[in-house]
C-alpha cells in the first residue's frame, strides 16, 4: 500500500511540470510557422487554374500547358444502339526538347484511357523509342438505349514549368464498322494503332479477318478481341488478350460466333517498334537504357477485309468431289483392265487355232488347196439360199456346218 501510494503520488506530480516548460515564445513560433505554411498552401492552390473547354469534333486546338495551369476540353456526341461510331484522338507536341511529358487523360462514362506525350514505347533489350505523334480511338461500349447522348473529357495536363505548345484533335471514325466482304484501307504506326468492329451477320457462324500489306515490313501484329474496354492496342500488350498474329505482308484468323457473347468482335492492328518478331534486321544501337532511339519511319499501310468462311455444306460437296474424281481413276482402271483381258483372249484365240483331224482337213480341201474355197463358196450358198427361202432343215444343215468351215479356213491359212 504504501508502494503504490507512492507511485500514484509521483506520477500525478510528474505531469504538472511538464506543462511548466510550455511558454508563450515557442508556442506563437510554432502558430507563426503553421500560419505561413497554410498560407503558402493557399497561394500555390490559388495559383494553378483549370480551366474547361466546350470542344467540338474535327477541330484542331492549339494550346499551351504548364504546370500551374490545366485545360479540360469537354466533348459530346450521340451513340445508338444500332450504329457504332467511332471516336479518335490526335496529339502533336510541337517542340523538340521537353522538360516533362504532358499527361492526356480521356475520361468516358464507362471507360478511361491515358497516355503520355512523347509516347515511350519499349523494344528489344529494353531499348527506348519516343513517339511525339499520337493517335488512339476511344473504345466504344454498347448502349441499351436506342439513342444516347454522352459526355467524355480530356484532360491535359504537365509537371513542366516551361511552356509546353501541343495540338488536340478529336474526329469521327466513318468506317468504324465493318463490312462484310468489302475492302477497307488505313494506315497505322506504332503510335498510331488502329482498331474496328465487326458485327456477325444473321446466317454466318464463322469468318475470316484477313489483314494485307504491300510491303514485309515494319513488322505489325493483328489481333482479335472481345468487345471490352479497355483496347489493348499498343505493342506492349496487344498480347494480352484474344488471339494475336504478327505479319509481314499477309496474316489472318479463324473467328466463330460461338467465341463472342456480344456476336462482335474488335480487330486490332498494331506496328511494332522493332522488326524482330517477324524476322527481320535488328539494327545495333547503344544499350544504355537512358538514350532515346529514333525510330525512325515506321507507318504501313494496310487493308482489311472480312469474308464469310465455308461451311458444312461446301465441306461435304469438297469431300463428294474428292471422292468422287478417286473412283473414276477407280472405274476407268477397272475399264482398262477388261478391255486389255478381251483383247488378249481374241490374240490367243488368232495365234493358237483350234486342232481339226487330217481327215476333216482332207475332206474339206479337196485334193488341191482350191477345194477350200469351193466348199466355203458352196456353204455359203446353201445358207444365203436357205435364209432367202425359209428352208429350215437346209438352214440347221449350214449351221452345223459353219464350225467346219471356221477350222477349214484356220487350216488353208496356215498350209498357205
Amino acid at each position: 500500500m504504501v508502494l503504490r501510494n507512492y507511485w500514484k503520488s509521483r506520477h500525478k506530480s510528474g505531469r504538472f511540470p511538464t506543462l511548466c516548460w510550455i511558454r508563450p515564445g515557442p508556442a506563437a513560433l510554432f502558430w507563426f510557422c503553421v500560419t505561413r505554411l497554410a498560407c503558402g498552401a493557399g497561394t500555390v492552390g490559388e495559383a494553378k487554374s483549370v480551366v474547361q473547354k466546350d470542344a467540338e469534333f474535327d477541330v484542331t486546338y492549339n494550346d499551351t500547358v504548364t504546370s500551374v495551369n490545366q485545360t479540360i476540353y469537354a466533348f459530346n456526341h450521340t451513340i445508338s444502339r444500332n450504329k457504332t461510331e467511332g471516336v479518335r484522338v490526335t496529339v502533336d507536341v510541337l517542340q523538340e526538347q521537353l522538360e516533362s511529358p504532358i499527361l492526356f487523360v480521356i475520361r468516358q462514362k464507362q471507360a478511361v484511357m491515358s497516355f503520355q506525350v512523347p509516347l515511350i514505347l519499349r523494344g528489344l533489350y529494353q531499348r527506348k523509342y519516343p513517339y511525339k505523334h499520337v493517335g488512339r480511338t476511344l473504345c466504344q461500349p454498347p448502349t441499351r438505349a436506342a439513342s444516347e447522348t454522352q459526355f467524355f473529357f480530356v484532360d491535359v495536363s504537365t509537371l513542366s514549368s516551361q511552356g509546353t505548345n501541343y495540338q488536340l484533335r478529336v474526329s469521327r471514325v466513318e468506317s468504324f464498322t465493318l463490312q462484310t466482304d468489302k475492302k477497307f484501307s488505313f494506315t497505322a504506326s506504332p503510335s498510331q494503332p488502329q482498331f474496328f468492329k465487326y458485327v456477325f451477320p444473321d446466317g454466318v457462324d464463322t469468318v475470316i479477318v484477313k489483314v494485307n500489306s504491300d510491303v514485309n515490313f515494319p513488322c505489325s501484329v493483328m489481333s482479335v478481341q472481345d468487345i471490352q474496354c479497355p483496347v489493348y492496342d499498343l505493342d506492349n500488350n496487344v498480347a494480352f488478350i484474344g488471339m494475336y498474329q504478327t505479319m509481314t505482308k499477309k496474316g489472318a484468323i479463324t473467328v466463330q460466333r460461338k467465341d463472342f457473347p456480344s456476336n462482335s468482335f474488335y480487330v486490332v492492328v498494331v506496328v511494332k517498334t522493332e522488326d524482330e518478331a517477324c524476322g527481320g534486321p535488328l539494327r545495333f544501337y547503344p544499350l544504355r537504357g537512358d538514350v532515346l532511339i529514333d525510330a525512325g519511319n515506321r507507318t504501313k499501310d494496310l487493308n482489311v477485309v472480312v469474308s464469310p468462311a465455308i461451311n458444312s455444306e461446301k465441306y461435304v460437296i469438297g469431300m463428294l468431289f474428292c471422292l468422287g474424281i478417286f473412283l473414276s481413276f477407280y472405274v476407268l482402271t477397272l475399264l482398262v483392265a477388261c478391255v486389255e483381258n478381251k483383247r488378249m483372249k481374241r490374240r490367243e484365240v488368232f495365234e493358237n487355232p483350234p486342232d481339226i483331224s487330217p481327215a476333216e482337213t482332207a475332206s474339206l480341201l479337196g485334193k488341191n488347196g482350191d477345194g477350200i474355197m469351193t466348199q466355203s463358196l458352196f456353204l455359203c450358198t446353201r445358207c444365203s439360199f436357205s435364209h432367202l427361202f425359209g428352208l429350215s432343215a437346209v438352214a440347221l444343215h449350214a449351221l452345223a456346218c459353219i464350225p467346219k468351215l471356221t477350222r477349214a479356213l484356220w487350216s488353208y491359212s496356215i498350209l498357205c
